[in-house]
């Protein structure tokens, strides 16, 4: 069913010419191979309908669909994939979007296209010092303009289908003088794999060791596009973390989702209420978050509209309970109770 709304701030053509179910969306993933067990990490693509089959080059609206998909959707984190290698073209390197992909979940993968100009030299300064790492994507030779940002690199990928074998060492040379990890990347030849392991490179990528594997996750219920769009406009103003939750909390999908990020980026204790849970994100990575969500969801179906329904009345009549038995000694202990019913009805494993 196609959305029968007008479009959204962000939404790109691309959005109004796909049907926008999210269940038609998938993405592929490929380990970077070191010779464990696990992955060191896997680089993640998005990928359209299995009709189109296709993969567009990275944007603002693509990565946003990759991240929901394969993070929220998929719960690929909790897989172990190792470290999460997402491409971003230089507008969603500026974006907001960017700020999601924290240190510890992987790192920002800069392809060829990425200039090297004050905006993006800044920008990826500014969230290297914040602890993001950065990937340099389709490098084939040493003097790559991209490499004057080694210093703020974590990993440098050389592009074996591009580069010339007489520019494999030199290449290498270059990467040592700074602490980027190298990684073979687009790897289909077995000589080229002996070869670069004779040159002393440990990661290896590419179709001659594993495919891209894609995946279908099953979707998430979907969130209610007023909501997302009044929580991210009071993010953005800095509004304190209790009218951000009673703003989310108006919408269970949108629940799961908050739960979930706590999840991924705040390694504390279980959060009592849903205000604890806000408070928890750092407020770059909730705002970065809520504009992936604005550009990966779809309207409300009728099976999401019932869903939700059926969550809001459960959690009224729980409170309506509650108040009316006098069980609770103050405010806080009320919404400690009914938070801790509204996170047993909305979590990933209540859906499955």
């Amino acid at each position: 069913m196609h959305s029968s709304r007008s479009s959204r701030g962000g939404v790109s053509l691309a959005r109004l010419l796909v049907q926008p179910e999210s269940t038609c969306f998938r993405f592929a993933r490929q380990p970077v191979i070191d010779g464990s067990v696990e992955p060191m990490g896997t680089e993640l693509c998005f990928r359209w309908s299995e009709r189109l089959r296709r993969t567009p080059p990275p944007s603002p609206y693509a990565t946003s669909l990759l991240l929901s998909q394969a993070l929220l959707d998929g719960g690929l984190v909790h897989r172990r994939p190792g470290c999460l290698f997402i491409e971003m073209d230089a507008v969603t390197l500026l974006s907001p979007i960017a700020d999601v992909l924290c240190g510890e979940l992987g790192a920002i993968q800069l392809p060829a296209g990425v200039p090297v100009q004050e905006a993006t030299t800044r920008r990826v300064a500014q969230l290297h010092a914040r602890g993001y790492r950065f990937a340099l994507a389709g490098v084939a030779a040493p003097d790559d303009p991209r490499l004057s940002w080694l210093p703020m690199l974590s990993f440098v990928k050389l592009d074996v289908s591009l580069a010339p074998v007489s520019a494999w060492a030199a290449v290498q040379e270059r990467v040592r003088r700074g602490p980027a990890v190298l990684i073979a990347d687009q790897l289909t030849e077995p000589g080229d794999y002996l070869r670069l392991k004779a040159l002393g490179l440990r990661y290896f990528q590419g179709e001659l060791l594993m495919p891209p594997q894609e995946e279908a996750p099953r979707p998430l219920p979907n969130c209610d596009l007023d909501t997302l769009q009044r929580l991210f406009r009071l993010a953005r103003q800095g509004a304190p973390h209790e009218a951000l939750a009673m703003t989310a909390a108006a919408d269970p999908a949108l629940v799961i989702r908050l739960l979930m990020l706590h999840r991924l980026h705040a390694h504390g204790a279980t959060p009592r209420t849903l205000t604890d849970t806000v408070a928890a994100l750092p407020e770059p990575v909730l705002i970065g978050w809520l504009h992936v969500l604005r550009s990966s969801t779809f309207d409300l179906g009728p099976n999401s509209q019932s869903w939700s329904h059926a969550v809001r009345e459960q959690i009224y009549n729980y409170r309506a309970r509650l108040i009316g038995a006098r069980v609770c000694d103050s405010p806080a202990e009320l919404e400690a109770k009914v938070f801790d019913l509204y996170r047993r009805l909305c979590s990933r494993d209540a859906l499955t």
